[in-house]
């Protein structure tokens, strides 16, 4: 008995890292490619803007994934509702800080935001493999 809780405390903690590292990765990630993106479209492509709009997206996307991670383990639903949360906040905040219309900063976040989706969820098969391969031995 006392080695599944051991085990099962293991697995939660990997699942949780995953969901962090995911995130880390997404927000370099996510950095970078708005700069370019707004660099492309001529706004203004300053690394400080796209720091602080992927740090607003990094806090909620840690927030979700580590308490659904906790309550339902490693899921799709993580992704959907990072993707969601992320395209709504992601879309008010555009549009302040870029200070553009509602169609463009919709565009400019779904983008971006479908192409960070693709990457998690190939990062979260990375992270499951691991997982599994450290939880079966």
């Amino acid at each position: 008995m006392f080695f599944q809780l051991d085990l099962l405390t293991l697995t939660i903690l990997l699942v949780v890292l995953a969901a962090i590292g995911t995130s880390i990765i997404l927000f370099i990630t996510g950095t970078y490619m708005m700069q370019m993106y707004a660099k492309s479209k001529t706004w203004d492509d300053s690394y400080k803007l796209a720091l602080v709009i992927n740090l607003i997206w990094l806090v909620s996307s840690l927030t979700v994934s580590i308490l659904i991670s906790i309550i339902v383990g490693d899921s799709a639903l993580i992704d959907i509702l990072r993707f969601g949360i992320n395209t709504i906040v992601g879309i008010i905040v555009v549009k302040k800080f870029y200070k553009k219309t509602s169609g463009e900063s919709v565009h400019f976040v779904l983008v971006l935001q479908i192409i960070l989706f693709i990457i998690a969820i190939i990062f979260g098969y990375i992270f499951n493999g691991i997982i599994a391969l450290v939880v079966l031995g």
